[in-house]
């Protein structure tokens, strides 16, 4: 049975954390005293979107950054970016040959995920490693909160539950890794405990509800797909679907072509 409720630091503890937010809240915690001062490596990728199948190879860094181009065509990331994101796979599993590693973890396949991925790269001699999951007992899909939706004072609470992950759990994770790795998908969704596959157009539906006939700021209508969303997805990712369903004609847009800033959109009526 998994062991809970162990918070002991050692002199070489490390945090684990994806997310810029969720690391800097985790800095206010630390600042306030729980958790006790130790390194934190943040991870940046998220894995709710895009191929993966190409990760641990020599192009994962190269099919990430061609992806995140598509979605992000003003300000693409470098493909040095995401070969700085391999490093800190590296990084982590050289702190669990001899160290204690604390993986913070919510309900959201992006978590998940990377959970999952971690745990693949783990050494066989990883004995050390403790997941804090930030979760809520109960909380359905709208009301579950990433690591960074957490105030800082909520932070001993949520390491009051932390729990050992053990050599046959993290082994059954990192298949699950390459599982789901393996299966070509845009989408990623959390549901019942584990991760769902869909296609890139999955919350298109989401987005036109949230139009009609009158013109609207772009960035209402994403700001409201992403309020009514069962995922964290990020606004990033609901503007190129936006994008996209003005192209194929499903609905009109006026203003910058690549740019929320000014735009508006909405449905097609009758004659134009």
């Amino acid at each position: 049975m998994p062991q809970t409720g162990n918070q002991t630091m050692t002199d070489r503890t490390i945090h684990l954390v994806l997310g810029d937010t969720a690391a800097g809240v985790l800095r206010d915690a630390m600042a306030i005293g729980t958790p006790e001062t130790a390194p934190i490596l943040r991870f940046r990728d998220i894995y709710c979107l895009g191929p993966l199948h190409a990760l641990g190879t020599p192009d994962g860094p190269a099919s990430r950054a061609r992806y995140w181009a598509e979605l992000l065509p003003d300000a693409p990331p470098t493909v040095g970016e995401f070969d700085e994101e391999e490093q800190r796979y590296r990084q982590a599993a050289d702190a669990a040959r001899d160290g204690t590693l604390f993986i913070w973890t919510g309900a959201h396949s992006s978590s998940q995920l990377w959970l999952r991925r971690l745990c693949a790269v783990l050494p066989p001699t990883a004995e050390d490693v403790r997941l804090v999951e930030a979760v809520e007992p109960g909380a359905d899909a709208r009301g579950r909160r990433a690591v960074s939706q957490f105030e800082p004072a909520e932070f001993g609470e949520l390491l009051a539950r932390t729990r050992v992950l053990d050599s046959a759990e993290i082994a059954r994770l990192a298949l699950e890794w390459q599982r789901n790795a393996a299966i070509a998908s845009g989408v990623r969704r959390w549901v019942d405990g584990r991760v769902s596959h869909h296609g890139d157009d999955y919350y298109d539906g989401l987005l036109l509800v949230q139009c009609d006939d009158d013109w609207q700021p772009a960035g209402q209508a994403v700001g409201s797909a992403m309020w009514d969303c069962d995922e964290f997805l990020g606004d990033v990712f609901f503007a190129w679907r936006l994008r996209c369903l003005a192209r194929s004609g499903r609905l009109l847009w006026r203003g910058p072509a690549e740019s929320l800033d000014g735009a508006e959109v909405r449905l097609l009526t009758p004659g134009g």
